[in-house]
């Protein structure tokens, strides 16, 4: 089981390369760790399906995700899913009566 001070570590020979070498070509160079931050949170992101967004969402309603690991997993899907949810709330308490044709 992972811990709060467990390092996030791959074998990474040819990306090393490829980050040195864009190091090098700009001036002041580059932040490898937030660039390897970065594209970890889109990576997260991309695998996570519509319904475990959702889960992760109620789990973050319910306190049980902090509001950095819900925002790092669902970005501005949060708000996106509180909108919805509003939005589905709201139309689930339309009177309709007489709407339909029989």
């Amino acid at each position: 089981m992972a811990v709060d001070n467990d390092k996030i570590q791959f074998r990474g020979k040819a990306e090393k390369e490829a980050s040195q070498v864009v190091d090098q070509m700009r001036l002041g160079g580059i932040n490898i760790s937030e660039l390897a931050r970065r594209g970890l949170q889109e990576k997260l992101r991309e695998t996570l399906s519509d319904e475990e967004k959702i889960a992760l969402h109620q789990r973050y309603k319910q306190r049980e995700l902090s509001e950095d690991v819900a925002e790092i997993l669902l970005g501005d899907a949060v708000e996106e899913i509180e909108r919805e949810r509003k939005s589905f709330e709201e139309a689930a308490e339309l009177d309709t009566t007489g709407v339909f044709q029989e």
